[in-house]
């Protein structure tokens, strides 16, 4: 078989086309580059990686009432001094031949229920009361401190840090109330009662 000897111009133009090819590749590529300025630039290519948009939570941080049971019902509703006569005598607590106006709203129940955190937030205090029972006091941002009056099973501390829905204990009796299984809740914003059903509607960030 007769040997074939390549031209001495066929490697050089082989090599020239092959460097054509790369350095036009090349600048195809770097087309779609996008520089960000900065000390320390950085780029992206944009035929391959999409712009991020950062995802930022705008859904409003909604509170949540203080118990889970579709079976739990207003028994005393917080007293309001421009409410009807009718709505102030359903939120008068009667203790001893007294009547109290009451400063939260008593949740009841005929059956055992269990008392959640309204918000995320931190346990500041838990006390004992001859006529309540066992107290909770939560403290939360913006200067919010939800109280729950009447708990049973409580198996937090002082300190411990409890989020939104999380169990705080369970329906209990007390003497501000004729069922075996309520809750006195109430709130308190910033040294000052609030009505618990108005603040249900509000989102943490009406409350900045």
């Amino acid at each position: 078989m007769t040997k074939r000897k390549l031209k001495k111009f066929v490697k050089p133009t082989i090599f020239m086309v092959t460097i054509s090819i790369i350095t036009i590749s090349i600048m195809l590529m770097t087309k779609d580059l996008k520089t960000t300025n900065g000390p320390d630039q950085t780029y992206v290519m944009n035929a391959v990686i999409d712009s991020i948009t950062p995802v930022v939570n705008t859904e409003d941080l909604k509170i949540i009432k203080p118990f889970t049971s579709d079976k739990v019902a207003v028994n005393k509703s917080f007293y309001e001094k421009d409410a009807t006569n009718e709505e102030q005598q359903n939120s008068l607590i009667y203790y001893e031949d007294t009547y109290l106006q009451n400063s939260g709203i008593i949740y009841s129940s005929a059956e055992e229920f269990d008392c959640v955190a309204v918000l995320d937030g931190t346990i500041i205090d838990i006390k004992q009361d001859e006529i309540l029972n066992t107290v909770v006091y939560v403290s939360h941002d913006n200067n919010i401190t939800t109280i729950y009056y009447g708990l049973k099973d409580i198996n937090l501390k002082v300190n411990d840090q409890i989020t939104q829905g999380q169990v705080i204990g369970k329906s209990n009796n007390n003497k501000f109330c004729s069922e075996n299984n309520s809750l006195l809740f109430e709130v308190n914003n910033d040294g000052q009662v609030m009505n618990p059903e108005q603040f249900f509607k509000l989102d943490m960030n009406e409350l900045n």
